[in-house]
């Protein structure tokens, strides 16, 4: 996803920071905040290449569970081939070689189709699965769309609608435009990436509405404030979007200026008059955020957050932080630091990514709805092999602070 190795080397050569554009306001006082600490030892859930179906069998996403009609789990952490786990429970997942999906490598950027991580899930029944697509353009695999050396420049992202009719077995796209969930409002330029929005967190429901979270690249690269020529027309940061019917991917708006009504638009279709109306937002914070949850006992929306390559929370690592309106978010808690992770670690170049909570005893078909012992899944990649990673799972104890 996002090509993890190549986005952060891009990211700390490009000194970014994700210095939000909304500020923290007193929205958030009386938001209560979790704390969390690390509770037993981590477990290997899925490692590579020895569990892999094929060398594209890789955990790449943050994981995700759902529960589908038969009362069976479906545990996904996949790459642009979409294998999972499946299994009872979420403990006793095991690794099926039946492909869900498999991206197209379609060279049309304006088909959203090239290579696409299926990794957010929901479903009212167990039989019918929504599914939110992280999808990206490679036009370096593509004869003409890519003549720079750094190929990162030549990623263009968005993201998609794609839907399961079986339980999550077999997952299918839609033509485009009907695909297209979110998307900048500006059409791929070769060479002048990485550029895009995209989805990476799961759904939750709270207050009747259905949300997640969408994060992006600064565009054009080099911009700076929001005036002048050299003007950032995609600023640093994450949003919420939302919608009332999740199987609709066109009724997703994202935060704008003050409220949720921003509709995305697809800029191969026709000419965009005022482009700057479709860009979203930033909120505090969610340009590091990797999943999204329901606490209910605090009636709170906690993100995961993970920080790896700067001080912008405070010392690299896992964070957490909590809402009320996914909009003000309080100040994240450091749950546990990269230091602290790779201690145990055999000697090597090892970089972690991908962290999400999900926990086993929520009754929530979509495991969105967390207690306060969940465990958080994370990806260690190893930075001298891309196929080589460890999907880990590790209890979390979680306190609420009022």
């Amino acid at each position: 996803m996002r090509s993890v190795l190549l986005s952060l080397l891009a990211l700390v050569a490009a000194g970014v920071s994700f210095a939000q554009t909304v500020p923290a306001s007193n929205a958030t006082s009386g938001v209560p905040t979790l704390t969390g600490v690390l509770d037993g030892a981590r477990t290997a859930v899925f490692s590579t290449p020895q569990d892999s179906c094929i060398a594209n069998d890789i955990p790449d996403a943050m994981a995700r569970a759902f529960r589908d009609y038969t009362g069976t789990v479906h545990l996904i952490s996949a790459s642009s081939d979409l294998f999972q786990g499946i299994g009872p429970s979420l403990e006793t997942v095991e690794h099926s070689c039946d492909i869900a999906f498999q991206s197209a490598n379609d060279p049309d950027p304006a088909d959203y189709n090239d290579q696409v991580w299926i990794d957010s899930f929901y479903t009212l029944d167990g039989k019918s699965i929504a599914a939110l697509s992280h999808t990206e353009y490679h036009g370096w695999s593509h004869p003409g769309e890519c003549k720079t050396q750094n190929i990162v420049q030549c990623e263009y992202d968005s993201d998609t609608y794609h839907f399961s009719d079986d339980g999550g077995y077999h997952f299918a796209g839609r033509k485009a435009p009907g695909n297209l969930i979110a998307d900048i409002p500006y059409k791929y330029e070769i060479d002048r990436g990485p550029m895009g929005y995209s989805v990476d967190t799961n759904i939750i429901e709270y207050g009747g509405w259905y949300y997640a979270v969408a994060t992006d690249w600064t565009w054009p690269a080099n911009c700076s404030g929001t005036t002048g020529p050299q003007r950032c027309r995609i600023p640093t940061g994450g949003a919420p979007l939302r919608t009332k019917n999740v199987y609709d991917p066109a009724s997703w708006r994202a935060w704008r200026d003050g409220d949720f009504s921003m509709p995305f638009v697809d800029p191969y279709v026709g000419p965009v008059a005022n482009p700057s109306q479709h860009v979203y937002t930033p909120v505090p914070y969610m340009g590091f955020v990797n999943a999204i949850n329901y606490y209910p006992a605090g009636d709170l929306v906690v993100a995961t957050l993970w920080d790896y390559w700067d001080n912008e929370l405070g010392t690299p690592g896992l964070y957490l932080t909590t809402s009320r309106d996914l909009v003000h978010w309080t100040t994240p808690t450091l749950v546990v630091t990269v230091a602290q992770l790779s201690a145990y670690d055999p000697p090597g170049s090892w970089l972690y990514a991908y962290f999400s909570l999900i926990d086993p005893t929520s009754p929530d078909r979509n495991f969105a709805t967390i207690g306060d012992h969940p465990y958080v899944y994370y990806v260690r990649l190893d930075n001298n092999d891309v196929y080589h990673r460890v999907l880990y799972r590790q209890k979390v104890k979680l306190t609420l602070n009022p």
